[in-house]
């Protein structure tokens, strides 16, 4: 047994109470819009015939769902004991050894912090206070729940003190109502956020690194599950990318609202496939960081490999089926009166899904998938949906305001317009080692254009290699002032510089 196995005990007896809470709350909450059981709260005593010293309930006029959430709110005593017993045992736990244990298997000290002031605040509300509101009902209640449960749901019989005992818990109902819904939410926060950052033996696998972030996956390791059972791993279907730190939690919730709408529309209205996406975000002393998540693909079959793996022929059915998904983003945004969509639409960002499973062939049935929504680009009415900052945050400090003012809005735009998404597509070329491939891309490219009657004039090798050179040189001159920002940051105010740069980029 290990040193905090207790703990984690603890932990496990917890959740199996907190579930049966969440299925009393379930019905109390059943019972506050059911008009059957309003009517017994408002007429209870009529509710019962009196036979000597026992009280009879009238079911004349209750249905089968209303004696359910009767039998679910006032019976069930093994539920209620277990919910008692979890109670008493949170008030009388070791906070030390529990705070101990927090700390050895939470590195964040101010998510400790957090996640021990969930259970056990100086001020304010806390599990440890909730449950000792619990304490006192439950231990009055339960002989009541027993003798309710041991009686034939047809035939049910009760003494005048389980009679008051009801009239008692009627009187309290919202009282103990949101006493619970209180409790149970800060006990599912606590495991949510205890799942999140708990990580044992932990090992990353870095995918790639690009200018500005690095994707990276779990490879080996321990997790704990929903019922806080620890987990070895070894892999995990999920890749993530961490975002620019976010500076309050309604940041957070707008951030993540837009990544779930990009895909929603991506996916349902534009007709672009995406792989699943899940999020998750940590409290990190005030600031807020953020990963997004996305189903793993597989990494033969990203656009730039096959490429360099490609004869011409291939590679150039593969840009014919990108240049499909950006006709169903140009007809999307000149049909709609409301959403714009834009997306980076480079060739790094698109996953062929073979029909028939081959890895160095491109068939007519293949799809793609998209890949790049991390970074959610579509505006409503012609507002942008995600703050605009956060493509500035990460940039070093010297320069946001030069950016803000003088590229911000004409690289958003480009994502926007169908022709610059294609010659910048064309032009990434010359960084993925493939430059030879330009020349027969250009011409599909300004016959797509022609065809679908997208304004602006032809594509020319020229603009694309002019296009490449000025893009080269503003991402080198941004990762030396990254470099400069870093050495600022740590060197002269002793700070902590809280993003990742990558290696040398070739282009």
């Amino acid at each position: 047994m290990g040193e905090y196995s207790q703990v984690e005990a603890f932990l496990v007896r917890l959740d199996g109470a907190y579930r049966f809470k969440a299925r009393r709350l379930n019905f109390m909450r059943l019972a506050t819009v059911n008009r059957e059981i309003l009517y017994m709260r408002d007429n209870f005593n009529s509710l019962w015939s009196v036979s000597g010293e026992e009280y009879l309930l009238k079911k004349s006029d209750i249905s089968l769902k209303g004696m359910r959430v009767i039998l679910g709110i006032f019976a069930a005593p093994v539920e209620a004991r277990a919910i008692l017993n979890a109670c008493r045992e949170i008030e009388a736990f070791d906070r030390v050894h529990f705070n101990n244990f927090l700390s050895e298997k939470i590195r964040n000290s101010a998510a400790v912090k957090n996640l021990y002031s969930l259970f056990y605040a100086a001020e304010g509300e806390c599990i440890e206070r909730l449950v000792k509101e619990q304490i006192p009902y439950l231990e009055k209640y339960i002989p009541t729940f027993a003798a309710i449960e041991s009686c034939d749901p047809q035939n049910i019989r009760l003494k005048r003190d389980d009679i008051d005992t009801i009239k008692n818990i009627i009187q309290l109902f919202d009282v103990i109502k949101d006493n619970f819904s209180k409790d149970i939410a800060l006990f599912r926060r606590f495991q949510r956020d205890y799942r999140n950052l708990y990580r044992e033996s932990l090992a990353l696998g870095i995918l790639g690194y690009g200018e500005i972030s690095t994707v990276m996956h779990l490879v080996k390791g321990k997790m704990i599950n929903r019922y806080f059972e620890t987990e070895k791993i070894e892999t995990t279907p999920w890749i993530w990318k961490r975002m620019p730190s976010l500076q309050s939690i309604d940041d957070v919730k707008n951030y993540e609202i837009a990544y779930r709408e990009y895909r929603e529309l991506l996916t349902n209205e534009v007709g672009i496939m995406v792989p699943a996406q899940t999020i998750r975000h940590f409290d990190n002393a005030g600031s807020y960081t953020v990963y997004a998540g996305q189903e793993k693909i597989e990494p033969v079959n990203v656009g730039n490999r096959l490429l360099r793996r490609c004869d011409v022929e291939n590679s150039k059915r593969l840009f014919a089926l990108v240049l499909g998904e950006l006709k169903k983003l140009y007809d999307f945004n000149r049909q709609s009166s409301y959403y714009s969509i834009g997306l980076d639409g480079q060739i790094s960002n698109w996953v062929l899904v073979p029909h028939n499973g081959a890895i160095n062939y491109v068939g007519n049935n293949d799809t793609l998938l998209y890949i790049d929504t991390s970074t959610p680009l579509y505006r409503k009415n012609g507002h942008e949906q995600i703050n605009a900052e956060i493509f500035i945050r990460n940039t070093p400090s010297f320069l946001r305001g030069i950016i803000r003012m003088f590229f911000l809005q004409e690289v958003l735009d480009r994502y926007y317009d169908v022709r610059s998404i294609i010659v910048d597509c064309i032009a990434n070329l010359h960084k993925e080692k493939v430059s030879g491939l330009i020349g027969h891309f250009i011409p599909m490219a300004n016959n797509f254009l022609k065809e679908n009657e997208i304004p602006g004039t032809e594509i020319t090798s020229d603009e694309v290699d002019k296009y490449y050179a000025s893009d080269a040189f503003i991402w080198k001159f941004f990762q030396f002032s990254r470099k400069v920002d870093k050495f600022i940051t740590e060197k002269i105010f002793r700070k902590k510089y809280t993003y990742r740069l990558p290696g040398a980029i070739e282009r």
